[in-house]
């Protein structure tokens, strides 16, 4: 089925678009937006999961015998952002 997205203001909006639908026999689906700003700390805000028990020994050594400093991995992962 084709798609389309329509982006809306007010209420009033809303209600036109459902009963347009209504009288057109379309579907409306709701698009959960999850703004992880309002919420840092609340890792269910996020598109992704976590284990519920991590390894924390799975990264071991990931460095090791590798010459790079952790001033040079940074600027290398963030760039001119840090």
């Amino acid at each position: 089925m084709p798609e389309i997205i329509v982006k809306y203001k007010s209420a009033k909006a809303l209600k036109a678009i459902q009963e347009l639908a209504k009288a057109f026999d379309l579907v409306i689906e709701n698009r959960i937006v999850r703004d992880t700003t309002k919420h840092p700390g609340d890792h269910s805000v996020l598109p992704i999961t976590f284990s519920k028990n991590p390894d924390i020994k799975a990264l071991a050594g990931i460095w090791e015998g590798r010459d790079i400093t952790l001033e040079q991995l940074r600027k290398e992962a963030w760039g001119n952002r840090i």
